[in-house]
């Protein structure tokens, strides 16, 4: 199928110079201009297209009111916003409605890089349906405890970001959304940044509390998926504190430490997107799974046809978190289709969610924990398991994800 990529920005010189830097990529992608939002959205409604990577300032309809637009309209479409702005303002009006954030100008290859990346992520969830669902999500509900004490802190005049980064690195919807945040190019950090309390620093105080008290970034599980799910922010600390203690047993680097104890974090957020756009369908997969000797993944592929890995994996991969959190997340349950040549956090995020599972069970809820033994025996750590499962119960899940 041909892939489509529209390109919005008042200036045409500057849509000319994006169409120069991508000449070589004319036989695999069709591009199309526009210099105004209103064009955008007429070319929109007459073609289907896969990527749009809008201007921030134009005049009339700005980039992220564009955006917002396709987002109700087009929702398979993945958004990005290109912008030379860097004030607080553009940020927090483009945060609802935009997948990642480019720098204006930007580099050819880096676009060029992020869109074959947003191709790639659209093979890995084939449910058009799911992918306008994952598409349209702007926050991954909390734990509403979680939630509550975040902004009940954040109207405190004397609360420490220290504090903040701590409430919310216990959290799954509200690490990913602060991730996604801090590494996008408003922010111009010379590497991405796996570690949440780090982010939530970087971040700054004023632009938390704008974020979630004003722009309402974070918002709280309800219904029946908060009873059903409860267990899933204790499975992920422990899974999150033992795949960073797999990292260290094994000698890894610091910054594998951040990136397994957050891919550990968020392994399940899949989940939590499935209960909460997809309720009924979501508790029919807790029936079967009560009735039927099969995994959760496996009744979730019967159902949805794909597991819970796939659809946080794309979530994540549309936000822009580091590769190597979105590959930890989809191939927790199966790291040998990762395609792997040596020990890495995929597997370190495996291991733990498997050593969680199989100590705690979960009250018939989590998991049928199964270990993919052949993974092991290719890079030969059959042995190191007796170890990694030794750190279960000295490992405190705790929130100093830095040592």
């Amino acid at each position: 199928m041909t892939k489509r990529i529209l390109f919005v920005d008042d200036e045409p010189m500057v849509l000319s110079g994006i169409q120069r830097s991508l000449r070589t990529m004319r036989k695999e992608w069709e591009m199309a201009f526009a210099t105004s939002g209103a064009q955008a959205l007429e070319m929109l409604a007459q073609t289907r297209f896969d990527v749009v990577v809008s201007d921030m300032r134009m005049p009339g309809m700005d980039g992220a009111e564009l955006l917002e637009q396709v987002k109700i309209k087009f929702p398979q479409t993945v958004r990005f916003v290109l912008s030379g702005q860097s004030d607080r303002e553009a940020i927090l009006r483009s945060v609802g409605p935009t997948h990642q954030y480019l720098s204006k100008p930007c580099d050819g290859e880096e676009l060029k890089q992020k869109i074959f990346h947003a191709f790639a992520l659209r093979e890995l969830l084939d449910n058009p349906h799911l992918k306008e669902i994952v598409s349209r999500m702007q926050t991954v509900p909390s734990l509403p405890q979680l939630y509550v004490a975040v902004t009940d802190a954040l109207r405190q005049p004397d609360v420490t970001i220290a504090k903040i980064g701590q409430l919310i690195a216990q959290d799954m919807g509200m690490t990913s959304k602060v991730l996604q945040l801090v590494n996008s190019a408003f922010f111009g950090l010379p590497c991405q940044i796996s570690n949440p309390m780090q982010a939530v620093s970087l971040l700054g105080i004023e632009n938390v509390k704008a974020l979630v008290l004003s722009v309402h970034v974070f918002s709280e599980l309800d219904g029946p998926a908060t009873q059903d799910l409860a267990f899933l922010w204790s499975h992920s600390m422990n899974a999150a504190a033992l795949a960073r203690a797999i990292i260290r047993a094994e000698r890894g680097k610091q910054s594998l430490e951040d990136e397994a104890f957050a891919a550990g974090l968020l392994h399940d957020v899949g989940r939590l997107v499935l209960a909460s756009a997809c309720i009924d369908d979501y508790r029919r997969v807790f029936h079967i799974f009560a009735e039927e000797p099969a995994s959760i993944s496996e009744i979730e592929l019967g159902v949805f046809g794909c597991s819970h890995a796939e659809v946080g994996a794309y979530l994540l991969g549309l936000w822009g978190l580091p590769d190597p959190i979105v590959e930890a997340v989809a191939w927790h349950h199966c790291p040998s289709r990762a395609g792997l040549s040596q020990f890495s956090p995929v597997i370190a995020v495996h291991c733990a969610d498997y050593l969680d599972q199989r100590r705690h069970q979960y009250l018939g809820h989590g998991e049928k924990p199964i270990l993919d033994e052949a993974i092991l025996a290719r890079l030969g750590l059959q042995e190191r398991m007796a170890e990694w499962s030794a750190l279960c119960p000295e490992v405190n899940p705790g929130v100093n994800n830095n040592g």
